[in-house]
């Protein structure tokens, strides 16, 4: 169950309120805060989180992902959960070369720019 409050914490208070949370309500918040970040990321620049934004995996997959990690440090997986988490880890993996090669692409681009004479 979900509430939404607004409230001003100090970071160990912050702290203490999401350590005291389900691992299943740790791998939600996770997953929203991710999110957050990358809003905020777009705000500072769209082109760079638009860029990984088209990278990322769906939101149900990476909380599949946060599932899987927490039940391979508690209890271990099956072969089949390994399985699985291997064949997200290695297309995060070719995600994330993607979304490096792009970034890096933009940040020769206005490399370039700025080295440009004004005219």
């Amino acid at each position: 169950m979900s509430t939404t409050v607004a409230v001003r914490w100090k970071p160990d208070e912050l702290i203490h309120a999401v350590s005291s949370l389900t691992p299943p309500e740790l791998n939600e918040f996770m997953l929203r805060f991710d999110e957050w970040q990358m809003a905020r990321l777009a705000s500072a620049d769209a082109q760079a989180a638009q860029i990984a934004e088209s990278y990322r995996l769906l939101a149900q997959d990476r909380l599949r992902v946060a599932e899987l990690l927490d039940k391979n440090r508690e209890e271990g997986l099956t072969k089949n959960e390994e399985a699985e988490l291997d064949t997200y880890i290695g297309e995060m993996d070719q995600r994330l070369e993607k979304v490096a090669d792009q970034l890096l692409g933009v940040a020769n681009r206005q490399q370039q720019q700025k080295a440009r004479p004004a005219r």
